[in-house]
């Protein structure tokens, strides 16, 4: 695949519904209840349930198995700061934030989607902490869930265009975004 400049992708889908999926385990109802949309991918998590058109992830592929056979493996547009990208990220001011939904709610606004929807965002509270097979270590599950929301709060509205696109489907995101209805 040719290197897309992201630059070249602002505003491309403006005004169609965007779904940034997450790999909680509330995933499989949320896309259940969304409307036809554009899907994005939050790591691998997703690609168990539908085929999504990108997939963004902050973290080095080969720090996981499962993420290096998702980006082998997977037809979507790779979105990362990472040299596996397809996406070259050539605009200053892109939010990564601390987590890859950051970073996938940054894209869908970009792209000029709305509304945005944040599906499977559980923040890893509850006795599931996934929606599909995973590696990762359980000390991300021995973390409050302040520190997953906190990017949210803090970071966001200062970091994303239109962050008033943003809605969730379910999870304890829906206390600092509205409910998508």
């Amino acid at each position: 695949m040719k290197p897309i400049l992201l630059s070249s992708l602002h505003d491309k889908y403006a005004g169609l519904p965007a779904a940034v999926l997450g790999g909680g385990p509330s995933l499989p109802a949320d896309l259940k209840r969304l409307p036809v949309c554009l899907l994005i991918a939050v790591n691998y998590h997703a690609f168990y349930y539908c085929q999504p058109k990108f997939m963004v992830y902050n973290d080095t592929p080969e720090t996981n198995p499962l993420m290096v056979q998702a980006v082998r493996e997977h037809r979507a547009i790779h979105v990362s700061p990472e040299p596996t990208s397809d996406v070259i990220f050539d605009i200053p001011d892109v939010w990564t934030g601390s987590f890859s939904s950051n970073t996938a709610a940054w894209f869908a606004l970009f792209l000029g989607c709305d509304p945005v929807i944040l599906c499977g965002m559980d923040c890893y509270q509850g006795e599931q902490k996934h929606c599909a097979p995973s590696t990762y270590h359980s000390e991300c599950f021995d973390r409050p869930l302040d520190f997953y929301t906190r990017p949210w709060i803090e970071d966001c509205r200062n970091s994303v265009l239109h962050p008033e696109r943003l809605h969730v489907m379910s999870g304890p995101l829906t206390g600092i975004f509205p409910a998508y209805a």
